[in-house]
């Protein structure tokens, strides 16, 4: 699995990913009336979600990659008041944010395109709170995902 491969990358050996339990992604989904993409619920629910060191975006700034980092995938819990409290400052109503970047931006699903099962449904967004932008960056979580599990981690990484 992708996320797993992810964790053993990006994630120190002494902080291993997070368990969810199903009961609160559940009940996320109901406040947020959405039903997130198969694939992530699958991937947190096995795997949790990892707790991302520093070594990921310094790989990305290193090697100039066209890639946001992820430093932070969200609890339950946390994406229903990520989401509510960013819904409220400007970001578009129909995204639910999953997971952040170091500066606070929200990678993201789209309520509408899942609830209606559009061409994009289960693909992440990236909401730029800087600038109120919001772009396509993968098709699913898993493709998503899998672009990370492609960066070479640096020789001197901050990793086990």
């Amino acid at each position: 699995m992708t996320l797993a491969r992810f964790a053993e990358l990006w994630s120190r050996a002494d902080d291993p990913p997070e368990h969810i339990a199903e009961p609160d992604l559940r009940s996320a989904e109901r406040q947020l009336a959405v039903q997130l993409p198969e694939d992530y619920r699958k991937a947190i629910l096995e795997i949790g979600l990892p707790q991302t060191s520093i070594a990921l975006l310094d790989a990305i700034v290193d090697r100039e990659l066209d890639l946001h980092d992820v430093s932070d995938f969200y609890t339950p819990a946390v994406i229903i008041e990520e989401t509510i409290g960013w819904r409220e400052i400007g970001m578009p109503g129909q995204l639910v944010a999953f997971a952040g970047d170091c500066c606070g931006n929200k990678f993201c699903f789209d309520a509408d395109q899942l609830n209606n099962g559009g061409a994009d449904s289960g693909a992440v967004w990236f909401f730029d709170h800087d600038f109120g932008t919001v772009r396509r960056l993968a098709p699913s979580f898993s493709s998503w995902i899998e672009a990370f599990c492609h960066v070479e981690p640096l020789p001197d990484a901050d990793l086990p």
